[in-house]
């Protein structure tokens, strides 16, 4: 990206992030409708096929141990479905990146598989990186350290974004390098964090929510879970929440809830190339920052500079 000149704005990122993903957005949508849309339909399917037919099975199947592997069997194609689609959105991570260096430099997104070998060309060592984020994320996540891994975090967010831009870097060096650029600009970088996660995670979760109420969608649909909560038992779940003066739940609520989960996960899936576009460009607008300040000269190393200058012309 070092062709594409980037005003020192989130602002201008963000404006600039939008026009790229609306003036693009029927080829984003279509590369991504697989990864997000594969992995739902995936853990539904492992889910309705192993839950269906689970008590069908444990009644004509004698031996429970022969009984659970059909379980399992059944729900294998499900999860091979999700698998798939998980890897094509964790490769999409990177393959965004990629896709917003091209649309800065020539205006146009395209040639898909190509963006793609970014990851998938260096598939051992991306694996690597997406087990070391994993497990940071894990100890970050934990109680101890919810303040600060929060913080770190929004260090590191641009992890994804060194790794494809900055290839010969090693794993540590990845985050100490995304450490580097957010430092001095972690409040702005928060910031343009929280704006994309309000607008992409909430208001547009809730507005087509609230399109699927006014066209008497949700009802209908939320009934499709019915299979899930029936297998909830309510009734032992209600004396405990009544025992703790707690509202019951029904299983329409549970239906409600996982209908608005999965919508959540569906539009957050779908807008991460407008993510991924801001964050390209905010990447570059610090590394033009960072790598555009000058040198700070020490006292020790002006001596040491002066000193070789000396013995260069008594030479």
């Amino acid at each position: 990206m070092s062709k594409y000149k980037i005003k020192n704005s989130l602002w201008f990122v963000l404006f600039e992030g939008i026009k790229i993903y609306f003036s693009n957005i029927d080829k984003f949508f279509i590369y991504m409708l697989f990864p997000v849309l594969g992995q739902v339909v995936g853990i539904i399917l492992a889910f309705a096929f192993s839950l269906g037919f689970a008590e069908k099975i444990v009644n004509k199947v004698d031996n429970p141990i022969h009984a659970l592997l059909l379980v399992l069997l059944l729900a294998i194609p499900g999860l091979l479905i999700f698998a798939k689609a998980f890897w094509d959105y964790m490769v999409a991570y990177v393959a965004l990146n990629s896709m917003t260096e091209g649309a800065v430099t020539t205006g146009r997104v395209y040639d898909f598989k190509s963006h793609n070998e970014v990851a998938t060309n260096r598939t051992l060592p991306y694996v690597g990186f997406l087990i070391i984020i994993s497990l940071l994320m894990s100890i970050g996540s934990s109680i101890f350290f919810i303040i600060p891994g929060f913080v770190l975090w929004i260090y590191c967010i641009l992890v994804f974004q060194v790794f494809t831009f900055e290839p010969d870097l090693k794993f540590f060096d990845i985050f100490k390098r995304s450490f580097l650029l957010v430092k001095g600009n972690w409040g702005r970088t928060f910031l343009l964090m929280f704006i994309l996660a309000f607008f992409s995670l909430y208001i547009l979760t809730e507005g087509i929510t609230v399109v699927f109420d006014y066209l008497n969608l949700t009802d209908s649909i939320c009934k499709l879970f019915n299979f899930i909560t029936n297998t909830i038992p309510l009734d032992f779940v209600n004396k405990v929440l009544v025992y703790l003066k707690m509202p019951i739940v029904t299983n329409d609520m549970i239906s409600k809830w996982i209908f608005v989960s999965i919508l959540g996960c569906i539009v957050s899936g779908l807008t991460l190339p407008i993510r991924s576009i801001c964050w390209s460009l905010w990447y570059k607008n610090l590394s033009d920052l960072k790598d555009s300040k000058p040198q700070v000269t020490t006292k020790k190393s002006a001596k040491a500079t002066k000193r070789s200058s000396n013995n260069s012309e008594g030479i």
